[in-house]
């Protein structure tokens, strides 16, 4: 049966250089990329119709002459001479996959940079890119996962607010932007955080007394998600220690060492099925596809 797509072929040497030789900012894995080679350098950067691709989400425009360093399009000014384009859309994000819209103003524009600027196109990865995208999405959606620890005073009391501030601060938690308090790893990268229990930041000022706080740990943001969670149990056993509280499930049963195992394999799960995918969680790339 013969090939439908002629981008499916083996790629040649020089496009598995191209691909091995990407501007960091650029993942195969999660992005459609073409190329383009011009039959000879040009300083026309209007021809290569950036205010249409700025529109595009996601988006990714370099040029480069022969073998020098890639160099983003965006701010560019003066004259620049240019022999190869490289474009770069994202497949997918956390909102979903790229639209068909979207996808064909991509393919189209391609296209008609390639002719205005009389070249020549190659799609280096994801040339399907609806199809790539769905199944891409799909993957997402299998190893989106958070996972939520619940602490609760004993008795269905509340927690003292000077007491949880102190813990936070011996505890190595400091407060983000956006309110909400973050472990952080040794490279500073953020391991998990701490909620209220309608997963708001904790609002000392407004809450005189805390009913229960809840530890988040987004699993495909999180690097080295294994050992990251037993830093999650290890600070959770020191706050039940100082704070004389409980760690319960939805249904607000006191969890036991099984069900905390079983949240371990899931994590260790999602962890080695991201791995394979070549998204590692925490990685640029990872952090990129679960905006």
């Amino acid at each position: 049966q013969e090939e439908k797509n002629p981008y499916n072929k083996d790629l040649s040497i020089s496009e598995k250089y191209l691909l091995s030789n990407l501007p960091k900012e650029i993942y195969r894995d999660i992005d459609s990329i073409a190329f383009i080679k011009l039959n000879k350098a040009t300083h026309a950067i209007s021809k290569l119709n950036l205010r249409d691709f700025i529109e595009l989400p996601h988006i990714h425009v370099y040029i480069r002459k022969n073998e020098d360093l890639w160099t983003a399009t965006e701010g560019l000014s003066g004259a620049v001479s240019f022999d190869q384009i490289l474009l770069a859309i994202q497949l997918v994000d956390r909102q979903g996959p790229i639209s068909s819209a979207h996808t064909q103003t991509f393919k189209m524009l391609a296209e008609k940079t390639k002719n205005d600027l009389d070249g020549s196109l190659i799609w280096l990865s994801h040339p399907n890119i609806e199809d790539d995208a769905k199944e891409l999405n799909q993957f997402c959606a299998l190893v989106d996962h958070m996972i939520t620890l619940t602490l609760i005073p004993k008795n269905n009391g509340m927690f003292d607010n000077i007491k949880l501030l102190d813990i936070l601060k011996i505890g190595g938690f400091k407060e983000s932007k956006d309110g909400y308090h973050v472990f952080k790893g040794r490279d500073k990268h953020p391991l998990f955080r701490i909620t209220s229990l309608n997963q708001q930041p904790l609002s000392f000022n407004l809450d005189p007394y805390i009913p229960g706080i809840r530890f988040q740990m987004d699993l495909p943001l999180t690097l080295n998600c294994k050992e990251s969670f037993d830093v999650m149990l290890e600070s959770i056993t020191n706050f039940q220690k100082d704070l004389n509280c409980v760690l319960i499930d939805s249904n607000k049963k006191e969890l036991n060492i099984n069900h905390i195992e079983r949240i371990r394999y899931q994590v260790e799960k999602i962890e080695n099925q991201m791995i394979t995918k070549n998204i590692s969680p925490g990685s640029s790339c990872a952090r990129r596809l679960f905006s």
